[in-house]
């Protein structure tokens, strides 16, 4: 028992020492409850205390149908409307599109300006002049998570259209005097066809059912839904790129430790030199783990890949950022506990808060912008502008560019703080 109490006490001692790495293992847990919890909270809650979707409306309609179904789903639970812009102009189809592609709103309503009419009175020779009713949104969003909304609207849109032309057809079969008639419904044998195409409504079949689309905000260049390989490969690549970080600071630490750095340094050649040849093969580890990663998504999952240059640009400057990261670790972290607590710690907050986990869509608002301090974010926006929004190099020049700027920051915190000793 005294043998184990003196372990106890020595390795007690031990961690004792290294206050920063403790404080890290938890903080590491800490920070990622707080990340999770505030960019989920209210998504899953029911009540009052969820967190609405902000739905932006197009209404060209001008009919009674149109004003009435916008009137049921603002009495939704979860849902907010935003019809006007902030200088109180109604919200048209270009600034829809505009507002959906920056990533401010992740789903547009577009009620086109005959619908009430065709709702009401659909053609009955020709079944594709129905009333079609779009939703606009983003194609990399998650279309899971966009289901229950786009779900919850149709059923509403489906519900108030049905009682409204079950009114209109028994106000056409019946006449204006047929309600005080005393035979009842006898005089009208079109009446009992016309609930029967009602019933028909109901279940959203038949030529008179409303229709629905999805559209993607113009100027993007997907024609399809993506594929959920599509949508989550690139963000797992993203994730498991930058865990090159603890790798990386580790073998900084393990040949300084070792004493194989110190005899690096008596080479004759300089410190950037040195520093680039230590740093080249982990950069080469990353481009083939994303190499290799896409791979899995084309082989097995039958994933496009979108522009070949532009796909290229993006993984050359996030490979880039990684690894900055990763000298910059391996520059502040004085013990193994410190660097591995600190890289685990980035690695799963950083992901975190550019969207790995969470889309960022459903954040509110303040871990929106939080987000744009993350490479994570750039990247996944750089990736999902290739794969899925079908964009070129140009397109993805402000991506590329800000992953090169966190690369060139993260290199020259490094180079402050590196010690070359």
């Amino acid at each position: 028992m005294n043998q184990i109490l003196a372990l106890i006490l020595k390795e007690g001692k031990v961690l004792a020492r290294d206050r920063q790495a403790l404080a890290l293992l938890f903080a590491m847990p800490i920070f990622f409850i707080l990340v999770m919890n505030f960019a989920l909270e209210g998504v899953f809650e029911a009540g009052g205390k969820s967190r609405p979707v902000e739905v932006l409306v197009v209404n060209g309609d001008q009919g009674a149908l149109g004003r009435r179904i916008l009137d049921d789903l603002k009495r939704v639970e979860g849902l907010v409307l935003a019809e006007t812009a902030a200088d109180g102009s109604l919200i048209s189809r270009d600034k829809a599109d505009a507002l959906i592609s920056q990533g401010k709103y992740p789903l547009a309503l577009l009620i086109p300006p005959d619908f009430s009419k065709l709702a009401l009175s659909p053609s009955e020779t020709n079944p594709e002049n129905r009333a079609v009713v779009a939703f606009i949104h983003d194609p990399a969003m998650n279309a899971r998570l966009l289901s229950g909304i786009k779900g919850a609207i149709r059923e509403v849109i489906l519900r108030r259209s049905f009682t409204a032309r079950m009114a209109h057809r028994l106000k056409e079969a019946l006449g204006p005097l047929a309600l005080q008639s005393p035979m009842g419904l006898a005089p009208f044998p079109g009446l009992l066809n016309s609930l029967k195409d009602l019933e028909g409504d109901r279940a959203g079949e038949g030529p008179s059912a409303v229709l629905f689309q999805s559209l993607s905000p113009q100027g993007l260049q997907a024609s399809r839904h993506p594929t959920v390989s599509e949508q989550n490969i690139p963000a797992y690549t993203i994730f498991g790129v930058f865990f090159i970080v603890l790798t990386l600071a580790s073998s900084f630490f393990q040949e300084k430790r070792d004493g194989t750095f110190q005899r690096l340094l008596a080479a004759p050649i300089s410190n950037a030199i040195l520093l680039l040849g230590k740093l080249l093969p982990y950069y080469f580890v990353n481009l083939i783990q994303i190499a290799l990663m896409f791979a899995v998504g084309v082989i097995f999952f039958k994933m496009g890949l979108g522009n070949p240059l532009a796909l290229a640009m993006v993984s050359l400057a996030v490979a880039l950022a990684a690894n900055g990261l990763g000298l910059f670790v391996a520059a502040v972290g004085k013990t193994e506990a410190q660097i591995g607590a600190l890289s685990v710690f980035l690695a799963i907050t950083l992901s975190a808060l550019g969207g790995m986990m969470v889309p960022t869509f459903v954040m509110p608002e303040f871990m929106k912008v939080l987000s744009y301090f993350t490479p994570h974010a750039w990247a996944l926006s750089g990736y999902q502008d290739v794969i899925v929004r079908g964009l070129g190099a140009k397109q993805v020049l402000p991506e590329t560019g800000m992953l090169l700027a966190f690369a060139g920051l993260f290199f020259g915190l490094a180079f402050w703080r590196f010690r070359f000793h």
